[in-house]
C-alpha cells in the first residue's frame, strides 16, 4: 500500500506546483504552508478543497502517514511520466475526471446496480489474435478481430459512440474539459472504477471525426492493455518506450477499427482509382483525414496532399449527430463540471430521490455546494425529492 508521510510528499508525488494548489484550491500561501509543514491543522473545508484537487477521500488526507490502496488510480496516474510532465491545470481535471469515475462506481453499487469489473469481464470479448512485431500491426490484429466478434463486415460503422453504448454498455464514456492543451482522451479500470473513457470535448475533439477517433483509441487501451492484476490509467504516452508501443498499437487498433485495412487493400487492386479517388471512397469511414492520409501511407504507400483536396468530402457535419456528446445547455447547474452532468447526475439523482444519499452527499456527486439549487437537476430528470432527508 503506497505512503505518503504528509500532505507535501502527496502534492508533491503527484507533480502539483506549491503556487498551482493555490490557485486552485483558494488557500492563501502562508496558510498552505503552515498545513504542509505541520505547523497547523487544515479545517474541513481547507481538506475538502485539497481532496478535491487530490482526487483522494477527505478522511484519508486526515490521517498521517496518508495511505492509498495499491490499486488506485492516484496512485497509477502519480507514476506516469506523461502525467508529471503537464500542467497543474490539466493534472486537476485528469483527476477530476478519475474522481468521476470512481464515484459511478460508488452509485451503482448504492443503487445495487452491478458495476465496475466483474460486468466488464462478462462482457469483454475474447480477442486473440495472431502475434504481431510491430505495435502498429498488434493493433491492427485486434481491430480486426473485434469486427469479426461484433459481426461488422467491412461496413463503416455508423456511429461508435452507440455500438459501444450496445456492445460494452459496462464502459462509462464520460465528457470533460481537459482545456485544449489537455489529452484527446483518457481510460481508466481499476477495483474502486469501472470501465471508463473520458474524451476531451475542446481543442482537436472539437471535430466529430478526430473524437470518434479518439473514442476507438481509449477503447483499445481497456480491452487490449488493461490486466486483471494492475489498474488501467491510461493516458497519451510517448515518452517511455512502453508508452510509445502503447499508443502506436491503440492508433492502429483505432484506424482500422473504423475502416478495415480489407477495403482499403481492395480498392488497391484497383488499378484505375487513384489516391484522391481512394481517399473519397474512405471518406465515408469517418476517419479524419489526418489519420486517412497517414492510413494510405502505410499501407497503400499512396501519398494524399497535406490539406485536403477540395474534390474530396470530409464533412465533419455529416457525423455531428451520430458521434455528438450530450447537449449540457441545458443542465440548471453552469457551475457542475461536464464529466458529471451526464451518468453521475442521473444515478446521483436517483440516489437522492429515494433517500439513498443526504442532500449534502447529492451535491458534493454534482460537484455542486450544499447551498446551491440541487433540486433543479431532480426537476430536470422529472424525479421527485425525497419524503424526508435520508440519514
Amino acid at each position: 500500500m503506497p505512503t505518503f508521510k504528509n500532505l507535501l510528499e502527496l502534492r508533491e508525488r503527484l507533480g502539483y506546483r506549491f503556487q498551482g494548489v493555490v490557485r486552485l484550491t483558494g488557500l492563501a500561501p502562508d496558510r498552505l504552508q503552515a498545513i504542509e509543514s505541520g505547523a497547523a491543522a487544515p479545517t474541513i473545508y481547507e481538506t475538502e478543497q485539497l481532496a478535491r484537487i487530490y482526487a483522494v477521500d477527505a478522511d484519508v488526507l486526515a490521517d498521517e502517514p496518508i495511505k492509498l490502496p495499491a490499486t488506485d488510480i492516484v496512485h497509477a496516474l502519480a507514476s506516469l511520466d506523461e502525467f508529471r510532465e503537464v500542467g497543474d491545470t490539466v493534472r486537476s481535471r485528469i483527476l477530476a475526471a478519475a474522481q468521476a469515475s470512481r464515484d459511478l462506481v460508488w452509485l451503482r453499487k448504492r443503487l445495487s446496480e452491478t458495476a465496475g469489473i466483474e460486468k466488464f469481464l462478462v462482457e469483454r470479448p475474447t480477442l486473440r489474435p495472431k502475434e504481431e512485431r510491430l505495435p502498429a500491426l498488434q493493433g491492427a490484429r485486434f481491430a480486426a478481430a473485434l469486427r469479426r466478434c461484433w459481426d461488422l463486415s467491412t461496413q463503416p460503422i455508423t456511429s461508435l459512440r452507440d455500438e459501444i453504448s450496445k456492445r460494452l454498455p459496462s464502459i462509462e464514456v464520460l465528457y470533460a474539459d481537459l482545456t485544449p492543451e489537455g489529452p484527446a482522451g483518457l481510460s481508466f479500470l481499476d477495483r474502486a472504477r469501472g470501465p471508463t473513457i473520458v474524451l476531451n470535448l475542446v481543442g482537436k475533439n472539437e471535430s466529430p471525426l478526430v473524437r470518434r477517433f479518439s473514442l476507438a483509441h481509449e477503447l483499445c487501451h481497456l480491452l487490449v492493455d488493461w490486466s486483471t492484476k494492475a489498474p488501467l490509467a491510461q493516458i497519451p504516452g510517448y515518452l517511455t518506450e512502453s508508452g510509445l508501443e502503447r499508443e502506436q498499437r491503440a492508433n492502429g487498433f483505432a484506424v482500422r477499427l473504423l475502416c478495415p485495412e480489407t477495403v482499403l487493400t481492395r480498392l488497391q487492386r484497383t488499378k484505375t482509382i487513384d489516391a484522391v479517388a481512394m481517399a473519397r471512397e474512405l471518406a465515408k469511414y469517418g476517419l479524419h483525414y489526418s489519420a486517412l492520409r497517414l492510413y494510405m501511407h502505410n499501407v497503400a504507400r499512396l501519398e494524399l496532399p497535406v490539406l485536403p483536396p477540395t474534390d474530396v468530402i470530409f464533412d465533419p457535419g455529416l457525423w455531428l449527430s451520430r458521434e455528438a456528446p450530450p447537449d449540457f445547455s441545458s443542465f440548471p447547474l453552469k457551475e457542475v463540471p461536464y464529466e458529471r452532468r451526464t451518468t453521475i447526475a442521473r444515478l446521483a439523482a436517483q440516489a437522492y430521490s429515494r433517500g439513498l444519499v443526504t442532500r449534502a452527499r447529492f451535491a458534493e456527486l454534482l460537484g455542486a455546494t450544499r447551498f446551491q439549487p440541487v433540486e433543479r437537476v431532480l426537476d430536470l430528470l422529472g424525479l421527485d425529492p425525497p419524503a424526508q432527508d435520508a440519514a
